[in-house]
């Protein structure tokens, strides 16, 4: 378990309005506490490496694990777009489904690994020795 404790109060810091009068704090509390279970599962040594080096701050680790709540809280339906004549509605179904989940940035943030490597170029070539 991460050494670092989310509150409530620290997802809703993160939060444009206030969180707290949306949902129940059990809630917010079970959502923070999935959140920290799912990170530890997968990385806990990693994780509590990078804090106890610095590497990754207390204030970037609450602000991930919180950027993770925010996505499951602020859109639940998982609604990418709405029509109006005709009505129709866009949904995507990894956040519609509720789950709870970090992207490729917020697992870098979180084990230091980068989010992706730019493709490169090598020259392969022959050298016989001689000009």
């Amino acid at each position: 378990m991460a050494s670092v404790t989310v509150t409530p109060d620290d997802v809703n810091a993160r939060y444009e309005g206030d969180l707290l009068s949306e949902y129940d704090e059990t809630y917010v509390k079970t959502q923070i506490a999935d959140a920290v279970d799912w990170s530890d599962a997968r990385w806990s040594a990693l994780i509590e490496s990078r804090l106890a080096s610095g590497a990754l701050t207390k204030n970037l680790y609450r602000r991930t694990i919180a950027t993770a709540v925010l996505r499951v809280t602020r859109n639940p339906g998982g609604v990418t777009s709405e029509n109006e004549g005709g009505y129709g509605i866009g949904v995507r179904a990894d956040v519609a489904s509720g789950n709870l989940w970090f992207t490729a940035d917020e697992i870098a943030n979180l084990i230091g690994v980068p989010t992706s490597l730019m493709p490169g170029t090598i020259s392969l070539g022959l050298d016989r020795g001689w000009g």
